[in-house]
């Protein structure tokens, strides 16, 4: 009598797997498009499923991943989930990942958005853990955790993930979850930036600039800020054309630094817009309808000097008809944003009855919020209104000043550091 010999398990599983991986590899060949031929679907397929009853992780997430994106098959997001889980189960990281994305994003479960995320990132998966950062960081539910957060960040931004080391960046820049460090902001930023991240650079430019965690040098600074600038970043680029314009640690080049000036404002910079819309006016051949465009784009932006420049083309009538009621809306959203300057006039021209009605307690606030500033000619004009005011007004101004909500706005030439 013949007595069989049960086989080791692991010599069934090696067994098992050079099955699965000899129809995975058939697969893989049927279903890849060649030159000669097209892809053989419906074989390709029964090749996959087959590595894929027999626990074959790479042929599951495969299939997951044809089922969630409708490749080869009817897109079905329940199937997509039962084989990303069978692969993620088994350990297979890219299915861990996909798999969280897919609750997170479409499923809207973030609890096990978060689960299969966690899993995926303990196995040094950087996106994982960089959405799982995001995660913590952004979501509105009891896993919003900002320590937990950084966490991630760190992990994913040692794991040389650009985003975060960015991000990771920003956090020690201001000091958000993190003790401000302008060194750790710096070296992060600089992580970044050589992995070409346009944004970086142009912050380790302005850091360069600013002598902010490194040894102030201009020449590293526009150093940075072409890189940045040649890969589109708009505040670059304007920050460039600056230095071209004025000289600046470079060989002053007008054209040059109009150039780079022009290429921010079409991106999208709003100190850039401002500056052509001012050079249109003055410098540049004169144009008051690109001077006005101009404005119109940096105003929309809430940038507050566009704000004051349209509001005293409309009030002189520079280029344009003259309204003094849209000069005088200008002149309020620029006062309220804190610009110095649109305050004043507001508080002069309300004193009048210029564009609006006249109202001195009206006309008193504002020029006593430039005076704050130490706007030279508001401190004469606010002690003269101020002369004007009943008791009771004075009062009531007194009172509207304490409570008013300060929006002074510093706006220097620097695109402000994102």
């Amino acid at each position: 009598m013949l007595i069989a010999l049960a086989l080791p398990i692991s010599a069934i599983a090696a067994s098992t797997s050079a099955e699965a991986v000899k129809h995975f590899a058939k697969a893989t060949t049927l279903l890849a498009p060649s030159t000669n031929q097209q892809p053989d679907v419906a074989n390709g397929l029964k090749s996959l499923e087959s590595a894929a009853a027999l626990g074959y992780s790479p042929a599951l997430f495969e299939l997951a991943n044809f089922y969630e994106n409708g490749i080869h098959v009817k897109q079905d997001t329940a199937k997509a989930v039962s084989f990303y889980e069978q692969a993620a189960t088994l350990g297979h990281v890219d299915a861990q990942y996909n798999l969280g994305l897919l609750y997170l994003r479409t499923l809207k479960d973030i609890n096990k958005a978060r689960d299969w995320l966690e899993r995926a990132a303990q196995q040094q998966d950087a996106e994982a853990q960089y959405n799982l950062a995001l995660l913590h960081d952004f979501t509105t539910s009891e896993h919003a955790d900002p320590a937990e957060a950084t966490f991630w960040y760190q992990k994913a931004a040692q794991n040389q993930h650009t985003n975060a080391q960015f991000d990771l960046g920003v956090r020690y820049l201001q000091g958000t979850a993190l003790p401000r460090n302008f060194t750790q902001a710096a070296h992060w930023f600089r992580k970044a930036a050589e992995q070409g991240d346009a944004a970086a650079a142009f912050n380790l430019g302005l850091m360069y600039e600013e002598g902010k965690g490194l040894t102030q040098s201009l020449s590293d600074a526009i150093h940075w800020y072409r890189k940045a600038a040649t890969q589109g970043e708009a505040g670059a680029q304007y920050n460039l054309g600056i230095k071209y314009l004025t000289g600046q640690g470079i060989t002053q080049n007008r054209d040059t630094g109009i150039d780079w000036i022009r290429k921010a404002a079409h991106g999208g910079n709003p100190a850039a817009q401002y500056t052509l819309g001012f050079m249109y006016g003055s410098d540049l051949p004169k144009d008051t309808d690109m001077a006005l465009h101009w404005y119109r784009q940096a105003a929309a932006q809430g940038y507050t000097d566009a704000q004051l420049g349209l509001a005293i083309m409309f009030a002189n009538g520079q280029g344009v008809k003259t309204d003094l009621a849209e000069a005088h809306q200008w002149f309020n959203k620029a006062a309220e944003a804190g610009n110095a300057s649109a305050q004043f006039n507001l508080g002069t021209y309300t004193a009048h009855g210029i564009g609006t009605a006249k109202d001195l307690p009206t006309a008193a606030f504002w020029l006593s919020r430039a005076a704050a500033q130490d706007h030279a000619g508001a401190m004469a004009n606010r002690d003269y209104v101020l002369q004007r005011l009943t008791q009771q007004e004075r009062d009531e101004l007194a009172h509207r000043l304490k409570t008013a909500t300060e929006a002074i706005q510093v706006q220097d030439k620097h695109a402000a550091i994102r």
